[in-house]
């Protein structure tokens, strides 16, 4: 998801100062949603968004400070957020990615159903991936003269099994989170095949 999705989100959920993203984008939730941002960058792009008519500002007297921006989303973001988040999800490769928890988190902005298809379309993926993975090609790679090659095989393993133990827990979130959703016991939820 583009950066000024990103705000553009944050800005609809409450309105709020260039300080207030940089804040919040560095904390443990927004750096969960997206990767370190410079205050500037946050500061230039909230400037094109208020130019593009995205967002408009207030600015609010502080005294003894600088003044602040206090940044609202008007109805043209509001329309470019609703039809960004409207735009079929395609989960990334790495389900490590910061795409999917984005787009959860704005998903306050969508129907039920959307929230819904969005959970079931990761959580499909996912399934598949990790019988992609567990299926992977075991052979001895030639490794350079020097190697071990059992040491060089138990480290992939332990890779492995880490990236493995990782998806398994996503899988078993998106599945929790899908049944509480759906309001059924069953975790896949209805129509969705266990793997």
């Amino acid at each position: 998801m583009k950066f000024e999705h990103v705000l553009l989100g944050f800005v609809a959920m409450r309105p709020c100062t260039g300080y207030d993203l940089k804040r919040w984008l560095g904390s443990e939730m927004g750096r969960m949603s997206r990767l370190p941002s410079q205050q500037s960058q946050i500061y230039r792009t909230l400037a094109r968004m208020t130019a593009d008519d995205w967002l408009t500002y207030d600015v609010e007297r502080n005294e003894g400070r600088p003044d602040s921006k206090v940044y609202r989303v008007t109805a043209t973001g509001e329309r470019v957020l609703r039809a960004r988040l409207a735009e079929p999800y395609e989960p990334p490769v790495d389900f490590g990615d910061p795409e999917f928890p984005t787009r959860y988190l704005l998903s306050v902005f969508v129907t039920e159903e959307e929230r819904i298809a969005l959970v079931r379309t990761e959580l499909e993926a996912r399934r598949a991936q990790l019988d992609r993975f567990r299926a992977r090609d075991m052979r001895e790679e030639p490794w350079l003269p020097g190697l071990d090659p059992r040491r060089m095989a138990r480290i992939l393993d332990h890779v492995h099994e880490s990236k493995d133990r990782a998806l398994v827990t996503h899988v078993r979130w998106l599945e929790e989170v899908l049944a509480e959703l759906t309001g059924t016991t069953d975790p896949a939820g209805p129509g969705t095949p266990h793997t």
